[in-house]
């Protein structure tokens, strides 16, 4: 219960999605913690977030935490959610966890980078001869889907479907203000999605092909093998982590870019070794997901704070990524920094992001090619306008002005 002289988070207010990260700073500053305007105890400092993250007195929460969201047993999305990996802790994380890695290697995941560049490319000479394009759907929702249906070796049109029934929203069904219809949405694309991805599986097993499902299917580990349900849920956590969450960061990337553009004429005069530092501050500066949510697995104290068991918190995601004790100057957009100095965007600890080598793959190739196919990148309308109340961190659109590189473009 939250007391008068408590520090609170308006995340009920739409001016916050606005303009969160002063806000942030501010209660950072002048307080330790804080409380969500609903109650839940937040943290806002590196070193609290860090301890939080990499110790194991917090764990992932459960099917509770959609529970409060208004989801039922028997609800497509709760039933998926049971095996879907970021609801598990302990040994049943693990061993999927360690299925898993066995089938995505940074290997895989290097070799995409030359049809990253060739597809950015491609995007953005379909909009040159107009001198503009909005960001978010010409270029940020689109390079993810391309990336991803090679990456996973599936069919475009199978890739299709399966983004057109991620495509409505359902990661709003974890955000802070879930509403009825977002709960039928949800389950609608949910028993949709785990449908189509069934009978992709089945197919798989009758006839396997050198793609990431087929590996999944065949791992195994001391005779341990995913069951259906598992491969339909991590194909599922794969895909749509690898466009939504991908798209937002993607996005910011070309934001930051047009607002700071002594540091994109700097990446521009050397994308190899920038292009790296210029994906980390994104990432850093605007991450995919507002918050990290834990619970406490048993009573404990942490920042200063009592928590009883099962007793949620949440990590503000934007306050220890700027906390001037790990970064100096932290609201600047500086891509010298050394990228080795991460940000929590990916979470850390046992859930550290299993998709991570992918997103960031993808931020610093496309990054790197923007600023050599465009010059003068200029936003139409700065600071664009943020979705209030929802989970992935995101704009409904970012028109951009720019002149193109013709030379870039056919031989870059």
């Amino acid at each position: 219960m939250m007391t008068s002289n408590e520090a609170i988070v308006p995340l009920a207010e739409d001016a916050f999605w606005q303009s969160p990260y002063p806000i942030l700073s501010r209660l950072r500053d002048e307080h330790r913690t804080a409380v969500t305007d609903a109650g839940v105890k937040a943290i806002l400092r590196w070193d609290d977030a860090e301890e939080v993250l990499k110790g194991g007195d917090f764990i992932n929460e459960g099917l509770e935490f959609i529970e409060a969201r208004g989801f039922s047993p028997g609800d497509p999305l709760y039933e998926w959610r049971r095996h879907s990996i970021g609801a598990l802790n302990g040994a049943p994380h693990d061993r999927i966890r360690s299925l898993v890695s066995r089938a995505l290697t940074h290997r895989s995941v290097d070799a995409l980078r030359p049809s990253i560049r060739a597809h950015t490319r491609a995007l953005i000479s379909a909009c040159a001869e107009a001198g503009r394009m909005d960001a978010r759907a010409d270029l940020a929702l689109r390079l993810p889907f391309l990336t991803i249906t090679e990456f996973l070796g599936i069919d475009r049109d199978e890739g299709a479907e399966v983004g057109k029934r991620m495509s409505s929203g359902a990661a709003d069904a974890f955000g802070p203000n879930v509403t009825p219809e977002i709960r039928q949405q949800a389950n609608e694309t949910f028993a949709a999605l785990m449908a189509f991805v069934s009978d992709l599986v089945e197919k798989r097993r009758v006839k396997p092909r050198e793609d990431l499902l087929s590996d999944l299917i065949r791992v195994e580990e001391a005779g341990d093998r995913l069951s259906q349900e598992e491969l339909i849920v991590l194909f599922t956590n794969i895909f749509g982590g690898a466009i939504e969450t991908t798209a937002s960061v993607l996005t910011s990337g070309v934001m930051l870019l047009a607002q700071n553009p002594e540091q994109a004429e700097r990446l521009r005069r050397d994308p190899d070794r920038f292009k790296q530092g210029a994906a980390e501050e994104t990432l850093r500066l605007r991450p995919g997901f507002y918050a990290v949510g834990k619970k406490a697995a048993r009573s404990v104290e942490a920042a200063g704070l009592r928590f009883d068991e099962g007793e949620p918190l949440t990590i503000l995601v934007g306050g220890p990524n700027r906390d001037p004790s790990r970064w100096l100057k932290p609201d600047a957009f500086e891509i010298g920094r050394d990228p080795k100095v991460w940000s929590l965007t990916f979470s850390m600890g046992a859930h550290f992001c299993l998709g991570q080598a992918l997103a960031r793959c993808e931020l610093q190739e496309m990054m790197g090619t923007l600023v050599t196919c465009c010059r003068e990148l200029e936003l139409e309308v700065d600071p664009p306008r943020w979705l209030a109340r929802v989970m992935v961190n995101r704009v409904e659109s970012l028109p951009v002005r720019f002149h193109h590189c013709e030379e870039a473009l056919s031989h870059g």
